[in-house]
């Protein structure tokens, strides 16, 4: 859905920030943005509040720093202000404190996005973003003694389908296989490819959790899932002739996924970049050998 660049009207403005909740797994459409929204109201309307304020935060930064309107229009700029916002209710109570946390990790992901797609072309930004932005905020909020978030526990639904749907929930942390059968809807509608990814990377995630020995309380909640589901999704589109490359990307993301939790340091969505970047710094370096070697100059 496109708009003039020169104009901002409300319909654009909705648009945009629809545009903004689909590019949380790259999917620019106003369409699957609403899907991925009502999934997270069905599970938190305080995280979908934060995830509209940052969300907000990251487009006004966007116009107000004069941003590359194209970028803006196609929801670049608000999907990582979306997860810094959500990620900071998750973590810790909302009020005040935290919204004002919100408002400034959203901005701050924005002008990160726009340093890092200055180099898009080598390494995409991906969620990059709102991972640095996101951990400063938390480091903030831990440091000011902001009251921990305290939400009630949800019956755990065993079995493999229910984890792999929780898998894609958990990218929005979101603890809620509903919520993972409403962002796989939004997928569907716009991209049956990225959709199939999407479950193939969480069901990956499971296998190779359960394969390598992790706690199965962890593999049944979608932990070690949520990275491949977005290492499927981006490298799957990436690779379209090479279904290996995702799946190694998805396996290497839950070996970091585990690292980090030997840490006390967040994951958020690290995994799921540093497993994409590695990939695809892999391929790149592979077709550069392959183009200087001997054989290849003959």
């Amino acid at each position: 859905m496109r708009y003039p660049v020169e104009r901002f009207s409300v319909k654009c403005g909705v648009a945009l920030f629809l545009n903004g909740f689909g590019q949380i797994m790259f999917q620019q459409s106003a369409l699957t943005g609403i899907f991925f929204f009502i999934g997270i109201c069905t599970n938190s309307l305080f995280m979908a509040s934060g995830g509209i304020l940052g969300a907000l935060s990251g487009v006004i930064t966007a116009r107000f720093l004069a941003f590359k309107s194209d970028d803006i229009l196609q929801g670049v700029y608000g999907f990582n202000g979306a997860l810094v916002g959500i990620a900071l209710i998750f973590s810790y109570a909302p009020g005040p404190p935290s919204y004002l946390l919100i408002l400034l990790g959203g901005a701050i992901s924005s002008v990160l996005m726009n340093v890092m797609l200055r180099w898009r072309d080598h390494l995409p930004p991906l969620t990059a973003p709102f991972i640095l932005s996101a951990w400063i905020m938390l480091l903030i909020a831990h440091l000011s003694g902001i009251e921990p978030a305290s939400y009630s526990t949800v019956p755990v639904y065993r079995g493999d389908v229910f984890a792999v749907f929780r898998g894609l929930g958990q990218v929005m942390f979101q603890d809620s296989w509903i919520a993972g059968i409403a962002f796989s809807i939004g997928l569907v509608l716009h991209s049956r490819h990225a959709a199939a990814w999407a479950l193939i990377g969480s069901a990956v995630g499971l296998v190779a959790a359960r394969s390598l020995g992790y706690p199965e309380t962890l593999v049944q909640t979608g932990i070690f899932s949520f990275n491949g589901v977005l290492t499927g999704i981006a490298l799957g589109d990436k690779f379209r002739d090479n279904a290996m490359m995702p799946i190694v990307g998805v396996v290497l993301s839950v070996v970091i996924i585990r690292g980090f939790q030997s840490t006390s340091i967040p994951a958020l969505t690290a995994p799921f970049v540093l497993s994409t970047w590695v990939i695809i710094l892999v391929n790149k370096l592979g077709i550069l050998l392959h183009r200087t070697s001997p054989t290849h100059l003959r």
